[in-house]
């Protein structure tokens, strides 16, 4: 049997058997529904950031669970690892029906992969302020490597702002959020 194969269907057995819920308390928020269009300008919004190892890392919610995700402008979406997944899935967080089934990615060496896509029912980047900016019903690739990098990607980002600066000397990302 095919390992990828393997892995595809431990994911989907984890979606079968459990099931859980968080509370999500938070001060104040900025709701994005990936499937409208956005309404109007609301505000500036600063998203703190720590910067290791030449990139920068933001604090974001996924579909409750806190994770440090790399800002990633140069990623075209948002990808979870294999282990974030199963997490997430174990938790219950992550179900059947938010798979939505494969894609073919180019990765750096030029080789083809396949890749699981899962349906983030929600991605909150957390604010300064302790508030966060809430997105929706957000497309997320699960990579089959268990060490990749959680990003941040441009998908999000372009749903999010119209436009954000990075103010390196106070380590923080200020979104124009729509």
């Amino acid at each position: 049997m095919n390992s990828k194969f393997l892995y595809f269907k431990v994911i989907i057995a984890f979606f079968l058997l459990l099931f859980a819920s968080c509370e999500n308390k938070k001060q104040r928020s900025v709701y994005i529904d990936f499937e409208s269009e956005p309404t109007s300008s609301l505000n500036s919004t600063e998203v703190p950031f720590k910067e290791v190892g030449g990139v920068k890392l933001v604090h974001v919610k996924v579909n409750g669970v806190g994770w440090d995700m790399i800002f990633d402008t140069g990623c075209s979406g948002t990808l979870l690892s294999l282990s974030e997944a199963r997490y997430l899935a174990t938790k219950g967080l992550l179900l059947e029906e938010d798979n939505l089934g494969v894609a073919h990615s180019r990765i750096a060496d030029g080789s083809i992969v396949e890749n699981m896509v899962v349906n983030l029912r929600q991605v909150s980047i957390i604010t300064n302020d302790g508030g966060t900016i809430d997105c929706y019903n957000v497309k997320a690739t699960v990579s089959n490597n268990i060490n990749a990098p959680l990003l941040l990607g441009n998908a999000v980002l372009k749903e999010v702002a119209y436009d954000y600066t990075i103010d390196e000397a106070n380590s923080v990302i200020l979104f124009n959020v729509k």
